[in-house]
This record gives C-alpha cells, sequence and structure tokens, in this order.
C-alpha cells in the first residue's frame, strides 16, 4: 500500500507515469503512462484531481484507497487488467492443499483444459479442477479457461 500524499522528501517523480510515488517504488514499480490521469476504475472519478487518497496495485493500476478496500472484500483483482492486486502466495498454497484432498468424480479425473493466467500471461494445458487450475509457469490460480474445452488426458477416454 503506498499513500501518494505525504512529505514531499518521501516521493519522487516519475515522468512517465506523471505521477508522485513513495521512495519505496522508485526503479521497480510498473510504468503506465499518465496513469493519474485516468479515472479510478470502480467508482468513475478522477483519480488526479481527488482529495482521496490512491492505492497503486502491482500491476501499476491506481484505484481511491476506499474503493481498493470495498474491491478487497469482493475479490482480489486488478477490474482493469484482472491481475491479482495483492500477493496470494499464501492463499495459492492453502488452495494446492485444497486441491490435493477433494477428489474429481471419475469422469472428470483425466480430463486438462486449456487455461491462461491473469497474473503472467502464460497459456499452458492443465488437469482440470473444479476448484481452480494452477499456472504452470507462475504457480498462480489466478487463471481462466481458454477456449472452453475439457480434452481427455487419454483418446481412449473419450465419451460416447
Amino acid at each position: 500500500m503506498w499513500n501518494l500524499i505525504g512529505p514531499k522528501e518521501e516521493f519522487f517523480h516519475c515522468s512517465k507515469c506523471n505521477l508522485c510515488l513513495s521512495l519505496s517504488l522508485q526503479g521497480h514499480h510498473k510504468c503506465i503512462e499518465n496513469v493519474s490521469r485516468q479515472n479510478c476504475p470502480i467508482c468513475l472519478e478522477d483519480i488526479h484531481t481527488s482529495r482521496v487518497v490512491a492505492h497503486v496495485l502491482p500491476c501499476g493500476h491506481l484505484l481511491h484507497r476506499t474503493c481498493y478496500e470495498e474491491m478487497l472484500k469482493e475479490g482480489y483483482r486488478c477490474p482493469l487488467c484482472m491481475h491479482s492486486a495483492l500477493d496470494m502466495t499464501r492463499y495459492w498454497r492453502q488452495l494446492d492443499n485444497e486441491v490435493a484432498q477433494t477428489p474429481m468424480p471419475t469422469e472428470y479425473q483425466n480430463m486438462t483444459v486449456e487455461i491462461l493466467c491473469n497474473d503472467c500471461s502464460a497459456r499452458s494445458t492443465v488437469q482440470f479442477h473444479i476448484l481452480g487450475m494452477k499456472c504452470k509457469s507462475c504457480e498462480s490460480y489466478n487463471t481462466a479457461q481458454d477456449g472452453g474445452r475439457r480434452i481427455p488426458l487419454d483418446s481412449s477416454d473419450q465419451p460416447c
């Protein structure tokens, strides 16, 4: 979480983002050109002229802090690009355990799906599971089924 309002000596100006950011982000934030000149994707109000503190997501998009806090009550993804809006590593490990402890019905045990990862943009083919499909590249469960079809692992398992 980063405040965009505060003592001048604690911030730097990114000319590409056209935004003052915390010194902790200098050299390793994701630049989005003129990001503060856009409306908050939650409330649709101007971020640049707002008196409400802005929050920088890991993907580089901005939300009003209050909108960010409300968003987290309903989900974990940036409303613009669908990247995880916070570190989900601990939750993904819990989901690993739940997937391992939840066997799929027989007719789905050998099904694979093509997925797209919202966090790293990798595409891969993974085993289908009702609780979620894990990205092979970054191990995120922030994935979407790509193409909408399930493919049996073994062609002899084709349904009639």
